[in-house]
């Protein structure tokens, strides 16, 4: 069916974050496997390849109907064409089953195990959101095809056509901007299909430092997207997850071994983008620049952006691993523990002495960080 009108702003701020969550975790799936992609034997290869084919096809054919698919001219006429014949959400089912593709082809089926319930229980919450407006809005013909067509399973045989003729439109297939997603997941694929046939060069860096890099950019979706929850009431939950956050934090720094200094290249490039981090932070403090931190939805619209990306720099300046993670962690647990109530976070106060403090501290620390490589 479509994607009806909302009943409340409330779901619709409830469904919003859903969404977030659901792109989140495709894109730190994706990321994973990128990096961690190994060439699969020829039938898991092969099994890829057909999964990933089914998927975009199936998207892209729901995309053909989805735009008025739900409704008929406005009318209140329960409308079930296409691929919704066949199962209630044909956008979910595709995506999952392109996600099972993809995995094929980094060759890490089992890192399925471990996404598979996350983004399946994402997407459940937002088809039950979805099945109870349409049953609000369309009754007993709604629970009728309830009964008549699976919400997760594709059934073979087509259920009864309902609704208006609709036909598959390719000039909804364009609005709904299915093109540029399909392909984008044909040049996904397309990596993979180079990994497998010529080898994946990230295998040339460090497992740590993949990790890391997938841990920096989990975090910066966390604390952007995720921290506007309720903090009416104190939470424990939140607290324990702090503390635990913390003290996984310190046993990792205390025996990995990530306090080996960078040399070369790699610790130029550190230098480079910490000192844009740093900077940008600084330029977010300076008094009468507008447009940088007050307008909603921009890079720094929340507080604890602006003292991940300050953290998250000076650790870079380090020009160590285990800098970076502290970057990286320490606003992490610092965010939790504001959800537990235990502590406010504001924003970095845009006043000339913050400002030259600032810069000073950024300007030290990356003078630091090039003496050493030059000494």
């Amino acid at each position: 069916m479509g994607a009806p009108a909302l009943a409340d702003p409330g779901d619709y701020n409830n469904r919003l974050h859903v969404r977030k969550d659901k792109t989140h975790t495709r894109r730190l799936a994706y990321l994973t496997i990128l990096l961690f992609a190994s060439p699969p034997d020829w039938p898991l290869f092969a099994a890829g390849i057909v999964l990933v084919a089914a998927g975009i096809m199936l998207h892209g054919w729901a995309a053909g109907y989805l735009a008025r698919a739900g409704y008929a001219e406005r009318k209140k006429i329960l409308t079930v064409r296409g691929p919704y014949r066949h199962n209630r959400n044909p956008y979910y089912l595709a995506q999952m089953t392109m996600d099972l593709g993809f995995f094929f082809l980094a060759g890490r089926p089992l890192f399925y195990l471990f996404y598979f319930p996350i983004i399946f229980f994402v997407y459940r919450r937002w088809v039950v959101n979805e099945e109870s407006f349409l049953e609000s809005e369309f009754g007993e013909p709604y629970r009728t095809l309830k009964r008549e067509v699976p919400r997760w399973r594709f059934r073979i045989k087509p259920a009864p056509a309902r609704g208006s003729e609709l036909s598959f439109q390719w000039a909804t297939f364009m609005i709904n901007r299915e093109l540029p997603r399909s392909l984008s997941h044909i040049f996904f694929s397309a990596a993979f299909v180079f990994f497998f046939f010529l080898g994946n060069p990230f295998s040339q860096m460090s497992a740590l430092f993949r990790v890391t890099l997938i841990a920096a950019i989990a975090v910066w979706l966390v604390l952007r997207d995720i921290y506007a929850l309720d903090v009416s009431r104190k939470s424990i939950g939140w607290f324990m997850f702090a503390l635990g956050s913390a003290t996984t934090t310190a046993l990792f720094l205390i025996y990995a071994p990530v306090w080996e200094p960078w040399h070369g290249r790699g610790a130029w490039v550190s230098i480079g983008v910490g000192l844009c981090l740093g900077l940008l932070v600084w330029v977010a403090t300076l008094p009468g620049i507008a447009g940088v931190s007050g307008k909603s939805g921009s890079f720094f619209s929340r507080p604890i952006c602006q003292w991940y990306v300050l953290a998250l720099g000076l650790g870079l300046l380090s020009c160590t691993l285990g800098g970076v993670w502290l970057g990286i962690m320490v606003p992490f647990t610092v965010w939790a523990l504001h959800l537990a109530g235990g502590v406010s976070i504001p924003m970095v106060p845009r006043r000339l002495g913050v400002s030259f403090a600032l810069l000073a501290l950024i300007v030290c620390s990356g003078g630091l960080a090039v003496a050493r490589q030059l000494s």
